[in-house]
């Protein structure tokens, strides 16, 4: 005779398909738990100094310092492009005023400042901005690679560099994107895209 109780020892399809679903519950929160750790401690900090090395930049170049001042500070455009702009800052006279060159530049991609004491006849040495940037840290245009800033009419018309005189520049707009390495979240790194203006007072 056969016992009865022996009968049902395995599972039923129903107990494995609940047993499946936890399983599958489980390791889903298991993952996500990983992925945050992960952002958390790898991705997240080089985003913060990506963000860092960006906010940086973009006050250096609008806004400056006491002893350089920046495109807000505008006076006279002497050079514009999309890779370059140059202006002077300063009092009427010519002996108080400084000029300022902020430059991309395409081979390490990163931009560069210069200054000059006889309004842009001869250049200083370049330094990076911020000085710190590492040569992993690289930046772009945020909209092309190569166009880093563009410019606005008093009349909100775009500015068009070869047929316009620069003395009807009235708004200089920064659009860059900087990341680390390829910038891929799948690689843990950072990019941060950030598009900045100023107005250029009619003094």
């Amino acid at each position: 005779m056969i016992d009865s109780s022996c009968k049902n020892k395995g599972f039923t399809l129903i107990e494995l398909i609940i047993l499946v679903l936890v399983v599958a519950i489980l390791g889903a929160t298991i993952v996500g738990s990983i992925i945050f750790f992960v952002q958390m401690f790898v991705y997240s900090p080089r985003q913060l100094d990506t963000q860092k090395i960006a906010n940086e930049m973009v006050f250096t170049i609008m806004e400056g310092n006491k002893d350089t001042r920046g495109i807000r500070y505008t006076r006279k455009v002497i050079d514009a492009s999309a890779m370059q702009f140059s202006y002077t800052y300063g009092y009427p006279t010519s002996a108080e005023q400084l000029s300022v060159r902020f430059r991309w530049n395409a081979l390490d991609k990163h931009i560069y400042r210069s200054t000059s004491t006889n309004g842009g006849v001869s250049w200083s040495a370049e330094t990076a901005i911020p000085y710190y940037i590492s040569p992993s840290v690289t930046v772009d245009g945020r909209n092309a690679s190569a166009v880093i800033f563009s410019y606005k009419k008093a009349d909100g018309t775009d500015w068009v560099s070869g047929t316009d005189p620069v003395t009807e520049i009235r708004r200089v707009i920064m659009s860059i994107n900087v990341k680390t390495g390829t910038g891929a979240f799948g690689a843990q790194e950072g990019s941060l895209d950030t598009t900045t203006g100023v107005e250029i007072k009619g003094f």
